[in-house]
């Protein structure tokens, strides 16, 4: 039987309104034990008192949702109290002393979402979507996160799986290989149509782990350049020292902003010279190795010989400045000054123009998970290609489809998912 749950879904502090949400076979018990008069009608606000012992707590709106008809699929009752700390806790005490008749109890990290999953209100992608969404901080994974909420990338596995149980059906047929090539042609057409599907999917992804994870820029160039003071202005607060002294930045300092809807991390580096500085060198490496994770580079130069000396190409996507532009410029570069903004504003925009754009089409992987489960499964059909070429038993093959279709199953969570839910519910907060 599932257990009657409650938390704050609205974060906690001072605030006009919070919303405490219980959920489970009790929840409507819970309600009449703490008010008076009916039960209101499904899915209409009514003002309400709370009553606890003799003692009026709040006067609330409260909402009812019948089970099959909530978030949940279960009994819903959401109480909208007022935001104040101490109503808040007023009443979440007097729900946990509820607790002890009406088995009633306080919700743990995304257990109303996993209540939502049990009754088939949300399949594992839409989980992992909802988890994303809740996370989502640029206007790009908004609407990553809201397709896979929504059952983008669901609809395309459902797709999927329909197909292999077009193969599964020719197979389970019998189809005699050996008296017709009819069979196995359209067999080996299905299965190459599908793994052509896949592979695609997998070339998308790269894009959404830019999305999800952001994009890095580095800003090179000699020590006491001024990249310290350029990144400074670009983030609108200190996020680095600076000083006259050479070599001030050892090691990578990042800062995130955002630009055309993704997260972009500059990354202030060590000033690239000879130097005999341990640390320093150290830095250096660091930064050589990081390199290797940018989108382009930024070149900050006090005059062109810098560019031969730094010791790290400048390639045809990445851009050159002739910093402290406030004090002169005899380089053939655009330039910049961190110190008075000269130029930086134009900086910005040439570089918004080399950031890649994404095109977030309908159902898009968006996991490590989703993954990892598409990748299995473009091995496991060209296994299948490969055995349908060979001859192998029809048996044998029927038995390699219907493992492709329950590698689906694993990807959508209806087989499999406690130890995956295990993993994803702890991203959740409690009251989701």
């Amino acid at each position: 039987m599932t257990e009657t749950i409650f938390a704050l879904s609205t974060v906690p502090g001072l605030s006009a309104i919070s919303i405490i949400r219980i959920s489970g076979p009790s929840a409507f018990s819970v309600l009449r034990k703490i008010t008076k008069g009916k039960i209101p009608k499904s899915r209409y606000a009514c003002l309400k008192k709370i009553h606890w012992k003799g003692e009026v707590i709040d006067q609330c709106i409260v909402l009812t949702f019948k089970k099959n008809e909530s978030y949940t699929g279960e009994q819903t009752v959401e109480v909208h109290c007022h935001g104040s700390i101490a109503v808040i806790e007023k009443l979440v005490s007097v729900l946990v002393e509820c607790g002890s008749v009406l088995k009633l109890r306080p919700a743990e990290e995304g257990e109303f979402t996993r209540q939502a999953f049990y009754n088939g209100k949300m399949d594992l992608i839409q989980v992992e979507g909802l988890s994303d969404l809740l996370r989502a901080e640029t206007e790009a994974q908004r609407r990553l996160s809201l397709d896979q909420l929504e059952g983008g990338f669901s609809k395309k596995i459902h797709i999927w799986k329909d197909k292999i149980t077009s193969i599964l059906a020719f197979l389970e047929a019998g189809i005699d290989f050996s008296d017709q090539d009819l069979g196995q042609i359209q067999v080996l057409d299905m299965v190459a149509d599908l793994l052509d599907s896949l592979k695609r999917e997998l070339d998308a992804y790269q894009d959404i782990r830019s999305i999800k994870n952001g994009l890095d820029i580095a800003i090179i160039g000699p020590p006491n350049v001024g990249k310290s003071t350029f990144i400074n202005y670009l983030t609108k607060r200190e996020v680095s020292l600076t000083s006259r002294i050479a070599g001030t930045t050892r090691d990578i300092i990042e800062s995130k902003i955002q630009l055309k809807g993704v997260f972009v991390t500059f990354l202030d580096t060590a000033g690239l010279r000879e130097t005999k500085d341990t640390i320093e060198k150290k830095g250096i490496a660091k930064l050589k190795k990081r390199l290797k994770t940018t989108i382009f580079n930024i070149f900050l130069i006090n005059n062109e010989s810098d560019l031969k000396t730094i010791g790290v190409k400048v390639n045809s996507d990445d851009i050159v400045f002739k910093a402290k532009a406030d004090k002169g410029n005899t380089t053939s570069f655009k330039g910049i000054s961190g110190k008075t903004g000269l130029g930086v504003q134009e900086a910005i925009d040439l570089i918004e123009t080399k950031i890649p754009k994404f095109n977030i089409s309908d159902g898009l992987i968006s996991t490590h998970r989703q993954k990892m489960k598409v990748n299995e499964l473009i091995t496991l059909l060209s296994d299948l290609s490969f055995d349908v070429k060979t001859g192998l038993e029809i048996e044998l093959l029927a038995e390699k489809t219907r493992d492709a279709q329950k590698l689906l199953e694993e990807l959508i969570g209806k087989i499999d998912t406690e130890e995956v839910l295990g993993i994803i519910f702890k991203n959740f907060c409690i009251g989701k």
